[in-house]
């Protein structure tokens, strides 16, 4: 699901991540030096303010998938930031827990005019790009989706879902938030529900 954040959110986000200090590099799949973890104060705040887009989320997963829908009880795991440096970038991994984000919230104009300029038929440079499948030939099968994030752009997705990040080459910092959340009722749904 993509949405976009009201602007205070990520002015906040952006201002509390900069005064971050604990660094999260150790739990994360990121090659990138400067990924921490925010404090509880910034993370209960967040998950406040941003519920009604996961439940939002969850309605629409029932939806889609033609589940039932059952009231899940969802706790937040964790919630940093990425600062995201020249030649920095993320493998392809998953995430723990059941439901996952990326929230962007500063893409520097010149990493912009590099994407805009770049001529290969890859991913473009920062982008952040999600696997359904193992990319297949001929190129009319979808086995993937690349994305071109704009501030305030904010992605939910199953935390198992594989997803990776492409380098760049302009002198910027691209800073985007990133948590996830678990269900933690799950011995009160009903059986074969996951």
């Amino acid at each position: 699901m993509k949405t976009k954040v009201p602007e205070y959110i990520t002015n906040k986000l952006k201002a509390d991540g900069k005064k971050a200090k604990k660094l999260y590099n150790y739990s994360l799949a990121g090659h990138l030096k400067n990924q921490f973890l925010y404090n509880n104060d910034t993370q209960k705040w967040f998950y406040e303010e941003i519920q009604p887009i996961f439940q939002t989320y969850r309605d629409g997963h029932c939806k889609y998938h033609g589940i039932e829908k059952f009231d899940v009880e969802l706790e937040a795991d964790d919630l940093w930031v990425n600062f995201m440096k020249t030649g920095d970038f993320n493998p392809i991994h998953t995430h723990g827990a059941d439901y996952s984000f990326v929230l962007f919230v500063d893409i520097p104009k010149a990493l912009q005019k590099e994407q805009k300029e770049f001529e290969g038929t890859s991913a473009k440079p920062g982008t952040l790009i999600f696997e359904y499948a193992q990319p297949a030939r001929p190129r009319w099968a979808t086995t993937g989706i690349t994305i071109n994030p704009e501030p305030g752009d904010m992605y939910i997705f199953p935390a198992l879902l594989q997803h990776w990040v492409c380098p760049f080459k302009s002198k910027v910092t691209r800073i985007s938030v990133s948590g996830n959340l678990r269900i933690t009722n799950r011995d009160q749904l009903p059986k074969g529900y996951f």
